[in-house]
């Protein structure tokens, strides 16, 4: 049986999400390299890489949390 509550999956599609910006920027660098682009950059695309490696480090703990949870209610010495 699988587990009841698995963030791992839609942490593993953030992260391909997170990546893909990284790639498609990337090449959009090479044509839009400018100081408008820097600002785009300074202003958009880093807040939003940052917050969404702090919202993965956050789905991380959680998934370990619901993981212990999952093992401590299965656990027949626990009177579950």
């Amino acid at each position: 049986m699988g587990r009841v509550a698995d963030l791992s999956a839609a942490a593993a599609r953030l992260t391909k999400a997170l990546d893909y910006l990284d790639e498609v920027w990337a090449a959009v660098r090479e044509e839009w390299d400018d100081e408008n682009s820097r600002a785009f950059a300074e202003e958009h695309l880093e807040p939003l890489a940052s917050s969404v490696r702090s919202a993965l480090d956050a789905v991380n703990r959680m998934n370990d949390v619901l993981a212990q949870a999952e093992r401590d209610c299965s656990d027949p010495e626990r009177g579950a």
